[in-house]
């Protein structure tokens, strides 16, 4: 044996030793990094589950608490005017209250799926959505230059649910009364943008106190292989950037 073959083998065992550490070292990070992942997911997915059960028990207030209880008044009217204790003249109301009720109906419905997205498309989802939040006091100046029923479905309702999200927020914390919304090709894809000069608020901080709105936000955009930009700040106004993938036509 010559005189390098010790030294070969001891350069051997060392290299394999750190070889080991090394492999140990990059499976402890990966488990780690796994952990959290599954931390942040199941945290995630609590929220979301959280947020349904809100959502569910606002429908079904509003179902007990005001269309359950007209229903059951109309239906005495009714009963009454069988019965001849209720004047001819009162049919005139009871016609008003349903179609209040009809109405309070497709309030509910829309809320739920605007039939409108499936029908006309994005930009006249967005139109019929503005012209709601212009109802309710937020006057909201729409620029789409997209063509109809050229966005897939999942992206509409994805960019749909941001758009209904983000002027919600607009309502409640900006402060002002009107907000811009902009919906126009980029790229490869659809870009929505929503714009406010309002009081603003720090992005991160938001999010630090784990605000449902932005993170939903964020994976709706995320389950479409999109992205989302959000910019704020305390004072300057707030602008959210959603983009998603759509092949539309030349």
């Amino acid at each position: 044996m010559s005189e390098s073959a010790p030294q070969l083998w001891w350069v051997f065992l060392a290299a394999a030793i750190l070889g080991g550490v090394l492999a140990a070292s990059l499976i402890a990070s990966v488990l780690i990094q796994q952990r959290r992942y599954l931390a942040t997911t199941r945290q995630f997915g609590g929220r979301v589950l959280a947020a349904q059960e809100e959502e569910r028990a606002w429908i079904a207030r509003e179902l007990h608490d005001d269309l359950i209880q007209r229903v059951a008044m109309i239906g005495h009217d009714l009963e009454q005017f069988e019965r001849g204790a209720v004047e001819p003249v009162r049919l005139a109301g009871i016609r008003e209250e349903l179609h209040d009720l009809a109405g309070e109906i497709r309030r509910l419905a829309h809320r739920m799926h605007p039939a409108v997205l499936d029908h006309l498309g994005l930009s006249a989802a967005l139109a019929q959505l503005v012209a709601e939040f212009d109802q309710q006091g937020l006057h909201v100046r729409l620029d789409s230059t997209v063509p109809a029923e050229s966005v897939p479905p999942d992206v509409s309702t994805c960019l749909y649910r941001i758009a209904q999200e983000a002027l919600r927020n607009v309502a409640r914390h900006s402060g002002v009364p009107e907000a811009q919304l902009r919906l126009r090709p980029d790229g490869r894809g659809v870009l929505l943008e929503i714009e406010d000069a309002g009081r603003g608020f720090d992005p991160a901080s938001a999010t630090a106190r784990a605000g449902l709105g932005l993170t939903s936000l964020a994976e709706r955009i995320r389950l479409v292989h999109g992205r989302l930009s959000i910019r704020s700040e305390p004072g300057q106004g707030t602008r959210i950037s959603a983009w998603a993938p759509a092949e539309l036509p030349a």
